[in-house]
């Protein structure tokens, strides 16, 4: 077990997986000269007009997660979209209808941080074009997504957007945030014991929960690639989401429920044996046959 999530209503929330962070810098390069002149295919010029693509991908996402239905259908990011609209019409019509989307169900684009200018002294030379522009993003790839086709969609962005074939080009910012695979445990007892053996232990306590998507990063992600079966899980229901806010607290009726709850957990999983591994390989190998 590894950290979740405070859950607003009555039921647990538990993280099989999460969403997959890739920052990435993008960099354009372009003629320098006086600021007086109009030169062409300036680096801004190519670094805006791919934010600009970034942020429609953005709001793309965005209106999925609050359930509204812009046109979208000639955008590089159609593809995503559609994956995304896909899978979590698959994840309601095995739970009982539509449910509301989670942020851990989309994938998340922030540009953090736009570079560009040429510097003397320490100060900006506000009368020359800069040579180079850069911009950082944050993007957090749903499990819904194929890792591969955000690859596709931010090399589409480039060509479409260089003034030249190689003026505009990403990389990825350290090793850390570089995946391009993701790894989730799977919420089904019938596949994953070691779940059902969760499930069993929350009936037995009469607590209702509900499988989702982390929206964010946690070390169980390393330990999913690793192949461990890892939950995410803190047993906080009615409870507003208040992780790393500066007041964050938590009830301390929720807090005492919540050390019951671990208990409860602990005893079950404690309680099995090297059988349940066992089993477990045995299913993950039918599977995947």
């Amino acid at each position: 077990l590894d950290e979740g999530l405070a859950s607003e209503d009555d039921e647990y929330s538990v993280f099989y997986g999460e969403r997959l962070p890739w920052w990435i810098t993008v960099t354009a390069t372009g003629p320098t000269g006086h600021g007086s002149r109009f030169l062409p295919d300036t680096a801004v010029e190519q670094i805006i007009a791919l934010s600009q693509k970034a942020l429609a991908f953005r709001q793309n996402q965005r209106d999925i997660l609050f359930q509204n239905e812009p046109d979208h259908a000639n955008c590089a990011h159609a593809v995503v979209s559609k994956i995304t609209k896909k899978a979590l019409e698959n994840k309601n019509n095995g739970n009982g209808g539509a449910k509301k989307p989670n942020l851990g169900d989309v994938t998340t684009l922030n540009i953090t941080a736009l570079e560009a200018g040429v510097k003397a002294g320490g100060e900006y030379v506000v009368n020359c074009v800069p040579p180079v522009a850069k911009a950082n993003m944050d993007i957090r790839i749903s499990p819904h997504v194929d890792p591969e086709e955000i690859r596709s969609m931010v090399n589409t962005w480039c060509r479409e957007c260089a003034a030249m074939p190689s003026s505009l080009r990403w990389d990825f910012i350290g090793d850390v945030n570089s995946s391009t695979k993701h790894a989730t445990t799977v919420p089904d007892a019938e596949v994953n014991p070691w779940y059902g053996c969760f499930q069993k232990a929350m009936e037995n306590m009469n607590l209702r929960f509900r499988p989702e998507v982390f929206p964010a990063a946690t070390d169980s992600r390393f330990l999913r690639a690793l192949g461990i079966r890892a939950l995410g899980f803190s047993p906080m229901r009615n409870s507003e989401i208040l992780l790393h806010e500066v007041d964050e607290r938590l009830k301390v009726d929720v807090f005492l429920e919540g050390v019951e709850v671990f208990v409860g957990l602990i005893e079950e999983l404690g309680s099995v044996g090297p059988e349940v591994d066992q089993l477990a390989q045995k299913l993950e190998g039918a599977v995947k046959c």
